[in-house]
């Protein structure tokens, strides 16, 4: 079934509709035989599933509520907190204008696609950017097993739903200051916005050399996502004490046995990431239907259904590149590592200290 919303696909040999073989045979269709997208969407419903009931139990327990500041001889410097919040209102801002320009206006305004006719949908970004919101949620997992992952309880947060996450331990870490302003943010611009930036900024290097190969330009991106990720995240570390890393593995630990040490492979981790976005953006980029490798084959439901199914499926994306890219290699090296960081009783989970670390 065509990709397209035309009531009667376009029978021109010129339409990116239509392909041919050495025959001349015509063939009406899209997507290649092979369906990626049906698996991604899969994936993708059960995401928002496990999100959903993770949410509406959250929602309704008594975990629900503020996180507490734990008692202690420590208190957040006043030029800390004025920094913490100027980095919760630039997030604000910064998710806003992604949601605004990715979601909203081409919702509103028919955008052209790759035929030249001009309709209204949610384009690769748009739905990375619901994505990487909706990625947001695997952030439970990074303390489900011990607390490698702190917060200060200055943030604007209703607690976490952690403890209604598959996996967690009993008697984990919980009741901390999981962000809701700048955390949501961080999934969008170290996915969505450095896909969208990388390939605006490489496609002068592939005007300059046409046989560069997006391996090379990968190279390249991953390179500036690392540099960015680890300016981004030093600086908000330092200044406002937002988030603190533990407890991590030494021989990749900067300034390790201090509050503000910073785990090299964090940035690793996120330009990795980071590079997973840019690379579907160039393959729909590439692709003549400007599809992305993981909406291939939606064209095999109802029409009905195809823009769920593709959306599902980048949402998927989005969910499982996340949780096996990132924070699968993150929990790993948290719990192995070694480097205990220096933590002020306002960063402390309301859990208390014991669920910190397993006994």
């Amino acid at each position: 079934m065509p990709y397209y919303d035309d009531p009667e696909p376009q029978n021109d040999e010129n339409t990116p509709l239509i392909s041919s073989d050495t025959n001349g045979q015509k063939f009406v269709g899209l997507s290649p035989k092979t369906s990626y997208a049906s698996g991604w969407a899969a994936f993708g419903v059960a995401w928002t599933v496990v999100s959903i009931q993770a949410f509406l139990r959250w929602f309704v327990s008594e975990d629900f509520h503020p996180a507490p500041l734990v008692d202690g001889p420590d208190t957040l410097a006043r030029w800390r907190f004025v920094m913490l919040r100027l980095v919760e209102i630039i997030s604000t801002a910064v998710l806003f204008g992604f949601f605004w320009y990715c979601v909203v206006v081409p919702l509103r305004t028919p955008q052209p696609g790759p035929d030249g006719i001009a309709r209204r949908g949610l384009s690769l970004d748009g739905k990375f950017v619901l994505g990487g919101l909706a990625a947001w949620v695997s952030d439970g997992f990074l303390n489900s097993q011990q607390y490698i992952f702190a917060w200060n309880a200055h943030n604007v947060n209703m607690g976490v739903w952690t403890r209604f996450l598959p996996f967690h331990r009993e008697g984990g870490p919980h009741g901390y200051a999981e962000s809701l302003v700048w955390g949501p943010p961080m999934y969008v611009y170290f996915c969505a916005g450095v896909a969208i930036v990388s390939c605006k900024c490489l496609q002068p290097l592939r005007r300059r050399w046409p046989n560069i190969s997006n391996m090379n330009l990968l190279i390249i991106t991953w390179c500036g996502e690392f540099l960015f990720d680890f300016v981004v995240e030093n600086s908000i570390i330092c200044l406002s004490h937002a988030y603190a890393f533990p407890n991590t593995y030494a021989p990749l630990t900067l300034w390790a046995g201090e509050t503000e040490q910073l785990p090299l492979y964090e940035s690793i981790c996120v330009a990795t990431l980071g590079s997973f976005f840019t690379q579907m953006r160039l393959r729909s980029l590439d692709d003549p239907c400007g599809l992305s490798p993981v909406e291939h084959g939606f064209d095999a439901w109802p029409r009905p259904l195809q823009s769920p199914v593709r959306a599902f499926a980048v949402i998927g994306f989005c969910a499982l590149s996340t949780i096996c890219v990132y924070h699968l290699p993150i929990n790993w090296l948290g719990i192995i590592g070694t480097s205990r960081g220096k933590l002020p009783s306002y960063m402390l989970p309301g859990s208390g200290i014991e669920s910190m670390y397993p006994c």
